[in-house]
């Protein structure tokens, strides 16, 4: 188990697994803790494969090209951050991204949880960094990774969704936040934005339907 992001063999693998969707559908990546150097390390430093593999905008805090960042597509706004490092620096830059975000819809994405459902993981100067500007700007929707178990909810006005693509598995600790939460399962999941009606569906590896919601806005 490779921690550093750097073996040949596993970006083959990823690519080889993802297959046809990735010829077929955009990837906007976020970059997780796999994609540093092992913790211990001065400094942590992204895997060099990253910028090579990805062409991804280069609009986010710099010294952080391509793995924070922003794009429009269509109605929504989808903000792209690295939760690995300068995350003060990103949450200035999320403020002033937001600020001026003349779509309908704002979707974030990171690796790290501010609302965890691992059992005994809290992620809490992350939370207390990025949250206030996420509620500042009502954010619809915030996905997450790296607990490798499932949990669904809605803090303020914000929709919060952490899940799990791999089989390594994680134990949940069920929270006050969470609507629906899970554990032992392989998910994707499917967004749908139609005018003023964002749907969610959460499926599992044999496209079994696990978890869904709406968001509505007038």
């Amino acid at each position: 188990n490779n921690r550093s992001g750097t073996p040949d063999v596993e970006w083959g693998q990823w690519f080889s697994a993802a297959g046809w969707i990735l010829r077929t559908v955009p990837s906007l990546p976020a970059p997780g803790n796999h994609e540093y150097s092992p913790k211990g390390t001065v400094p942590r430093v992204i895997t060099p494969h990253w910028r090579r593999q990805f062409t991804l905008p280069e609009n986010g805090v710099p010294g952080l090209e391509e793995t924070n960042y922003f794009l429009d597509i269509q109605a929504v706004r989808v903000v792209v951050l690295n939760s690995n490092e300068k995350q003060a620096e990103q949450a200035a830059w999320l403020d002033r991204v937001l600020e001026t975000n003349p779509q309908r819809w704002t979707v974030l994405v990171f690796h790290h949880p501010i609302h965890s459902v691992m059992k005994g993981q809290d992620n809490k100067a992350l939370r207390e960094t990025w949250r206030p500007v996420i509620e500042k700007h009502t954010v619809d929707l915030a996905l997450s990774g790296d607990e490798h178990s499932y949990g669904r909810g809605k803090v303020g006005k914000t929709t919060y969704v952490v899940s799990v693509g791999g089989p390594q598995m994680y134990q949940v600790e069920a929270r006050p936040w969470m609507q629906r939460y899970g554990e032992n399962l392989q998910l994707f999941q499917v967004i749908r934005v139609d005018g003023g009606r964002l749907s969610f569906e959460s499926r599992t590896a044999r496209s079994g339907l696990y978890d869904s919601f709406e968001l509505t806005k007038n």
